[in-house]
């Protein structure tokens, strides 16, 4: 059998303590179950008392600090020892390019596609999972170093909690184009969808508001007010739906790859030339 490794980049770069404490309590371990060697790319965050990534640590094989050249380091090493390796990225993303940390934490630059390109050799990447926003632009990135398959959502990605049901999916054994669908449920749309609603009552003033018995998860104009200006371009809105229908469509994971590999499951192992 194979050797395989799970790489876990995990890096936001917030300075709100309330977003990164929530960010911070997301289940990385279930990311290492299963495999031969784990390597957890984060910095070691306590709030309080409390060391939030202490039990994805100890599973971890390797910790370190979440740098592009950590990132690079780490895959090409995986790749030299012969792992099909497994990557799964946390972090702020715009086209072909998410959020690193320059060394610490809160000093923040870009990993773009064209640097992963540059400094990465091609290895056997089995999956590549992404919860950056755009993180489908990264695609051709991935698969050029190798990913038989890669998911990552089209624009903004409104519901990152998505990933606790893909990966109890992934590792139960289901494929990974049905792990993605299936983890993109109303259970994790709900709360943000509500959250946009407080968040538009709050800065109403730079949008406009919506009239009374409106509100901009409805098909309304006051909707694209909201969300183009608050949240992404106005040539992303699709005319005729609603906010909350626009946040999906944002939101939709693509899967990437040939359809033998968007089918791929944990237990299976493709070839590389």
């Amino acid at each position: 059998m194979p050797k395989t490794a799970s790489l876990i980049f995990f890096y936001f770069g917030e300075s709100s303590y309330m977003r990164r404490l929530a960010q911070e309590t997301v289940q990385l371990h279930l990311g290492f179950d299963g495999y031969d060697k784990q390597v957890l790319l984060r910095h070691q965050t306590t709030f309080g008392h409390f060391e939030v990534s202490e039990r994805a640590e100890r599973k971890a094989d390797v910790v370190d600090i979440p740098t592009r050249e950590n990132l690079a380091k780490y895959l090409n090493e995986l790749g030299d020892e012969g792992y099909v390796v497994d990557v799964f990225i946390f972090s702020h993303g715009l086209t072909e390019r998410f959020t690193v940390s320059k060394g610490t934490y809160g000093e923040n630059r870009a990993c773009t596609a064209d640097w992963l390109q540059a400094n990465v050799r091609p290895l056997k990447i089995r999956v590549v999972w992404q919860c950056n926003c755009y993180g489908s632009t990264m695609a051709a990135c991935w698969h050029a170093l190798g990913a038989k398959t890669v998911a990552g959502t089209r624009y903004v990605n409104y519901y990152p909690t998505r990933w606790a049901g893909f990966i109890r999916k992934w590792n139960r054994g289901e494929r990974f184009s049905t792990a993605v669908s299936k983890s993109d449920t109303k259970a994790v749309h709900t709360p943000v969808q509500a959250f946009m609603l407080i968040d538009a009552a709050s800065c109403k003033k730079e949008w406009g508001g919506c009239p009374p018995f409106r509100d901009v998860l409805g098909k309304h104009p006051c909707a694209e007010a909201y969300f183009t200006t608050r949240w992404f371009p106005e040539d992303e809105w699709q005319d005729g739906k609603s906010g909350r229908q626009n946040m999906n469509h944002q939101s939709h994971m693509i899967v990437s790859g040939g359809r033998s590999s968007r089918y791929l499951r944990k237990t299976d192992f493709p070839t590389w030339k």
